[in-house]
This record gives structure tokens, C-alpha cells and sequence, in this order.
């Protein structure tokens, strides 16, 4: 999404995608300490002060996340914010042709060195005290007092650390196919966490997932919860082909599993 979006408008850059969703965004384009933000009003009146907090894949704020945002808060209730993390400098979606779409295709190398230089550009230094602020004004500004986070892919890593001992900013985190994560990130969680994970995943492979799930084990205080889903790869949850039924029919389960996270914990 570009800087400058026009209060209560979706530009075109946020009605872009590869592989687009079906239907149209309903919520609107808000500032939030001066950051885009898609928000969508949750219709229970019974859970004001409570929220879901998307933070998205490297592809930013596009029609996806926003559709996301419309299903999960149409089955909890609840508000729902997804803030732009990169001030209008995500990678672009259509890089996900060179993307695995189901168990046992490959990487494209473009993809990867693409990604390169952003990921420094957008590195933690840079986009954990964005995260920071934001969430500090939804609370001020939005008078919101709980917040599941939810992360995707490069987002998991950042819904993890506000779960962390570290920074403990939210109440519970969600993490769908995420990235870059290593044990130690499982072994700070302070809050209820639950996964969304891939049947085929280069970024949370079997071996480290049965690690995190024993991590946690240990943690009985902590409520967590993996999910499997099949006949996927990394990105089902944020990316979902919609033409695929295996794929989408995951992509729901993500988004349900959610709903039932913050419903149990908010």
C-alpha cells in the first residue's frame, strides 16, 4: 500500500494481488500513530476493548490480508487491525508465481535473492518499534486493553516476540507458517500461542515443529496448539490459491483456529 492513502479508502495498491480472494474489503483505511491500517469493525458489541491484530507476510497490505481480516472478524466478532509494517514497501505478490503452491515443487531462485536486500531494509531494528508504536496506540487511542496477535510468515516471527518475555505486548499470538524463528523464541513465550503450520514448510520443518511442541510441553501454565493442515506449503494461510479446494479449505482452518484462539483467550 502506498504512504498517503486517503483516510477511508482503498487504494489501488491495496486491491492488488497474484492470486486474489474473492469479494471486496469491507473495512476502511485508518491512521494509527501515523501507520496504514485496514480495520474492520467487529459486530459484538459484547467484545469492545478486545482485538486481532494481522501483521502480514513480505507482501504487505494487499487485498488478501484485508479479505483475512473481514472473514476472521465476521466469525469472532471482534475488531481487526492489519497495519502496513513496511510504509508502503512490500515485496511484490506477483513474486509468488516463483513460490511452491503445493507439497513437493521447489524454489525458484529469483525469489530468493529478491528478498535479499529487502529483509535488511525491513530488518527487526526497523520493524519491531513500528509494531511497537502502533500497538501502544491502538491501546491509547482505540482503548483497546486485549490483543491477539496474529502473524504470518515474516509477521510470526514479530507476533512471537510480542508473546516473548522480551516484550509481552499482547495476550496471545497466532502463528500461520511462520519464519526465521528458532527455539529460543518458543521457550520465551509468555502467552497462549497457537500454529498454523503446513503439511511442507522449508521455513518450519517437521523436526523443528516437534522441538517447539516439546518446548511448549514443558510450558503447561502456557496454553499452545499445532495444527497441521494438508496438502499445503508455506504461505496457505495469508496466499491461498483460490481456485485450489485442498488449499482453501486450509486457508479456512487457519482462520477458524483464529477465531476459537482469541474467543479462549481474549
Amino acid at each position: 500500500m502506498a504512504s498517503g492513502t486517503t483516510e477511508g479508502k482503498l487504494d489501488a495498491c491495496c486491491l492488488t494481488e497474484y492470486r486474489p480472494l474473492p469479494g471486496t474489503p469491507s473495512g476502511q483505511i485508518i491512521k494509527i500513530a501515523g501507520i496504514d491500517t485496514y480495520h474492520v469493525l467487529g459486530k459484538d458489541e459484547t467484545s469492545k476493548g478486545k482485538a486481532i491484530v494481522l501483521l502480514t507476510d513480505v507482501f504487505g497490505l494487499t487485498k488478501n490480508p484485508c479479505m483475512t481480516a473481514d472473514e476472521v472478524s465476521d466469525k469472532s466478532g471482534f475488531d481487526v487491525y492489519v497495519p502496513d509494517l513496511f510504509n508502503g514497501d512490500p515485496i511484490a505478490s506477483s513474486l509468488l508465481k516463483d513460490m511452491p503452491e503445493v507439497p513437493g515443487e521447489n524454489f525458484v531462485g529469483k525469489f530468493v535473492t529478491s528478498i535479499g536486500p529487502w529483509l535488511f531494509n525491513h530488518r527487526q531494528a526497523v520493524t519491531v518499534p513500528i509494531v511497537e508504536k502502533f500497538l501502544q496506540a491502538l491501546r491509547s487511542e482505540k482503548a483497546v486493553t486485549r490483543i491477539e496477535a496474529v502473524g504470518y510468515c515474516f509477521g510470526g516471527l514479530h507476533a512471537m516476540l510480542l508473546g516473548g518475555s522480551k516484550l509481552h505486548l499482547v495476550d496471545a499470538i497466532v502463528g500461520c507458517h511462520v519464519s526465521r524463528t528458532t527455539k529460543a523464541h518458543f521457550e520465551e513465550l509468555q502467552v497462549p500461542a497457537a500454529f498454523a503450520c503446513a503439511q511442507e514448510d522449508n521455513q518450519f520443518s517437521d523436526a523443528f515443529r516437534a522441538e517447539a511442541e516439546q518446548i511448549l510441553a514443558h510450558k503447561p501454565e502456557i496454553p499452545s496448539k499445532f495444527l497441521v493442515t494438508h496438502g499445503t506449503v508455506h504461505g496457505f494461510a495469508s496466499r491461498p490459491n483460490p481456485d485450489n479446494p485442498v488449499i482453501m479449505k486450509a486457508y479456512t482452518q487457519a482462520n477458524d483456529l483464529i477465531v476459537e484462539w482469541a474467543k479462549a483467550h481474549l
